[in-house]
């Protein structure tokens, strides 16, 4: 079973500040342009787009017989054993996942209930 995550800590800090700044840059130029729509806003606004989705479609975990950790900026990493529960709230829950003896990384997994019905 596959599902996407929402990396944390400092490689999610550094990761999505980047993101940030595109967005801010984007909404800067569209409140110092003088046309309602300028280039330069919608390039930014085209490429923050573009990287929230590859973001999205390439950051997962995959829970089958091979455990592996999609991140957009590595390689998959093969997980050694399943990732512990750290806390959940509602809809949220945040995982840890070992990755090597001395580094383990947490992500966010945001999951829906299911009621019986499907």
């Amino acid at each position: 079973m596959k599902k996407h995550l929402v990396f944390l800590g400092n490689l999610g800090v550094i990761y999505y500040s980047w993101f940030f700044c595109l967005l801010f840059l984007a909404i800067i130029f569209c409140l110092e342009g003088s046309q309602f729509v300028n280039p330069p806003m919608v390039v930014t606004f085209f490429l923050f787009g573009l990287f929230l989705i590859y973001t999205w479609l390439t950051s997962f975990v995959s829970l089958g017989e091979k455990m592996e950790l999609h991140l957009p900026f590595r390689r998959a990493i093969v997980l050694e054993k399943k990732p512990s529960l750290v806390g959940s709230w509602k809809c949220f829950a945040v995982y840890r996942a070992k990755i090597s003896r001395h580094h383990s990384l947490d992500y966010l997994v945001i999951s829906r209930k299911r009621d019986k019905n499907g």
